[in-house]
């Protein structure tokens, strides 16, 4: 088997000599190293240029991660795809226990590597799981990996910032001529695949043998009150779409004969959550109810889904 790197880049100067760096130093190297620039306002692109091994697709504004991301994988031709942030380290021997895993498993969709920080001792995730309130939830996040006993095995979804797909797996979770679904722009957008993959009867599979370091900002602690406290903080246009692609995953994935206990807990979170932040930025709620289209898009993604299945 052979794998290709798609990495998305937007503003991501300060992490791309390391991150290259990593991904040129595979035991067993990438077939094809793949960058996508979200119109980047630092230096990425000048560093990027700088290495002859690299396919750059320099875009010409910020199309979010989801759009960057189909267009790294549309560009790729490789069995093995790992979709990642910029901000990531590859442990040398990635490569080759990502493969060796495959091939012992080829009935694995999506594989989250252990996720630790840059500290090499606290675990950033082990794939996630979903909540009894149908959120995202890191496996480990936070937690010192000594303390952990994590065995490789089915889990829900796989995080964001570091995700190997394979081709067979991609070509079934498509729509529309979309891996990820572009209308999220950036934020839940893997879970919504990692969920799909589930609806789907795919394997979504954590192997601890493959480890990737994740910057993990100092201010992001693993307590609730922390994580409230970072959203309320953010942009309006951030919290826009955290509160959009929170309903479209829902009106996509959710089934009423899997998830049905879980509704009282989403609507006790959400009532808190969501009140939260547009509360905190009254004018996302007016874009919000402008947002119909997606609502549409989303209730005929999922009738494609539903169909998928049978």
């Amino acid at each position: 088997m052979d794998i290709s790197i798609v990495v998305i880049s937007f503003n991501s100067a300060g992490f791309l000599e390391d991150n290259i760096g990593s991904i040129l130093r595979q035991t067993l190297p990438f077939k094809e190293i793949i960058f996508v620039d979200n119109d980047s306002r630092d230096n990425s692109v000048e560093i990027l240029k700088k290495y002859r091994e690299i396919t750059l697709i320099s875009l010409e504004y910020n199309s979010g991660y989801a759009a960057a991301a189909n267009r790294g994988i549309a560009t790729s031709t490789s069995a093995l795809i790992l979709v990642a942030n910029a901000d990531i380290i590859l442990d040398k021997n990635f490569n080759r226990r990502v493969i060796e895993r495959f091939e012992s498993h080829p009935d694995i969709a999506l594989l989250s590597p252990l996720l630790l920080r840059f500290d090499k001792k606290t675990v950033d995730s082990a794939g996630q799981r979903l909540s009894r309130a149908l959120y995202p939830q890191e496996i480990g996040y936070g937690q010192p990996l000594a303390a952990l006993e994590l065995n490789e095995g089915a889990i829900f979804s796989v995080c964001g910032a570091a995700t190997v797909f394979s081709r067979t797996a991609l070509e079934k979770l498509k729509i529309d001529d979309q891996y990820y679904d572009e209308d999220f722009f950036i934020f839940w957008e893997d879970l919504d695949i990692g969920w799909r993959a589930q609806n789907l009867g795919l394997r979504n599979y954590f192997y601890p043998g493959a480890i990737v370091y994740h910057f993990r900002s100092a201010t992001l602690k693993r307590t609730f009150i922390s994580r409230f406290s970072l959203a309320l903080a953010r942009s309006p246009q951030v919290k826009y779409h955290l509160v959009k692609n929170r309903y479209l995953t829902l009106i996509k994935n959710l089934r009423f004969k899997n998830n049905w206990r879980a509704i009282p807990f989403a609507l006790c979170k959400d009532f808190i959550w969501i009140s939260a932040l547009t509360l905190s930025a009254p004018k996302i709620i007016i874009k919000l109810l402008c947002s119909w289209r997606f609502v549409r898009q989303a209730y005929r993604k999922r009738l494609i889904i539903k169909e998928k299945m049978k």
